[in-house]
């Protein structure tokens, strides 16, 4: 009988041990992680012992038995209330429905680890800028064609920081500031879908590390701190946070061709990994301004190739990018179903800048539109519309376009 008490008390405190380590995994903050640590676990261990106690039945045992039981009692819940003190007052992420602490401990506004990084960019950055996220709006729709704002130059350049792409697309757009003097806008932001998806305690810290690399990436490649620079710095929904709002109309967007707010860290689900590289395409499409997309070939030499479906927009986009001279091209190419008065238009605008105007057709292979064998040179292609999906059937999006083109995209 002595026995089988001691065996139940060994796998009840054994379960109460496993409940507190599947506790510490799967619960959302430190607060209710170690509640489970501190309680399930003393308890788990405190049983365990005592069915070490019947078991032996020696004085030696039981004396180091209860002297263990003992210590953690004594030291557990201190030590519990301490971690959860600090953590409070740090601001670490409270899940809770209400804080009981409010008005009677102080609390930091964000965690200790945004305002690491805070701190860490403040000598790159001279302003960065955190929405509330009671302020937090989605971006307006798309505005119609006669409101684009297309008119020659930018305002400002805002860039997407995604890791592992940090570097070219921060040299890029540097390039596009310096190039009229224009305000420059970093925006790093981490997907809160992606945290949430992964469900992991581990996921938050893993993209914040893979952020911090691309940050360390992207002041590398500044060199200092340029002037008219700012960075924003959030976690949240990028579809509201990355796009130019409606009283930034005349800002360039620069978004790398693939990745996502995850930045590459390796938390998420596979099928959901495989939809994330089309949010950019859904960036795009809520930014109030022309985005272009960076390729490796980073828009040096060759032609712009312009994939013209006859609309409106892409006439004022192309003559907009011809305008505001984007890319040292030597020669436009027309491609699609531009009218006779387009292409005027655009050879006026390209013979002002030295550049020869040609027509080509639009080439199509097994139901996919591709760029003509006469524009295998091309350095920029500016596209009325994204594709459906950025990966299709194993294909990234650029070969749907020309088979390993890697240049720049504008749309």
């Amino acid at each position: 009988m002595t026995a089988l008490v001691a065996l139940l008390l060994k796998l009840v405190g054994t379960g109460f041990l496993a409940i507190a380590t599947i506790g510490v995994l799967r619960f959302e903050d430190s607060f209710q992680r170690m509640h489970a640590a501190t309680k399930a676990g003393t308890l788990g261990a405190g049983l365990v012992l005592l069915g070490v106690i019947i078991t032996k039945g020696s004085m030696d045992a039981t004396v180091v038995a209860l002297l263990t039981l003992a210590f953690l009692i004594g030291t557990m819940p201190v030590a519990g209330h301490l971690l959860g003190r600090a953590a409070y007052i740090s601001g670490a992420p409270l899940r809770s429905r209400e804080d009981a602490l409010a008005g009677i401990l102080p609390r930091a506004a964000h965690p200790l680890e945004e305002r690491t990084v805070s701190a860490f960019l403040a000598d790159v950055a001279p302003v960065v800028s955190r929405r509330p996220a009671a302020e937090t709006i989605l971006a307006p729709e798309a505005p119609e064609p006669d409101d684009l704002p297309y008119d020659a130059g930018y305002d400002g350049v805002r860039f997407a920081l995604i890791a592992p792409h940090a570097r070219m697309v921060t040299r890029r757009a540097m390039r596009l500031a310096d190039a009229r003097e224009a305000a420059l806008t970093a925006v790093a932001v981490i997907d809160r879908d992606c945290v949430e998806t992964a469900r992991v305690p581990a996921a938050r810290d893993a993209i914040r590390a893979k952020l911090a690399q691309a940050i360390e990436e992207m002041r590398a490649e500044m060199g200092g701190c340029p002037s008219r620079f700012s960075l924003s710095y959030e976690e949240g929904d990028p579809l509201a946070l990355i796009p130019a709002s409606a009283r930034e109309k005349r800002e360039l967007l620069v978004l790398p061709t693939d990745g996502w707010c995850h930045h590459g860290a390796r938390v998420t689900l596979p099928v959901f990994e495989e939809r994330l590289t089309d949010k950019l395409f859904q960036v795009a499409e809520k930014h109030e301004g022309p985005t272009l997309f960076v390729g490796f070939r980073e828009g040096e030499g060759g032609r712009l190739v312009v994939m013209h479906d006859g609309s409106r927009r892409v006439q004022r986009l192309a003559a907009w990018a011809l305008n505001t001279g984007l890319w040292p091209v030597s020669a436009l190419t027309v491609v699609g179903e531009a009218d006779a008065s387009q292409r005027e238009a655009l050879g006026a605008i390209a013979a002002d800048r030295g550049l020869r105007l040609e027509h080509a057709r639009r080439a199509r292979s097994s139901g996919r539109l591709l760029l003509p064998a006469t524009c295998a040179d091309a350095a920029a292609l500016i596209l009325p519309r994204l594709p459906e999906r950025a990966m299709g059937y194993g294909e990234f999006w650029y070969d749907n376009l020309a088979p390993g083109w890697r240049g720049d995209v504008l749309v």
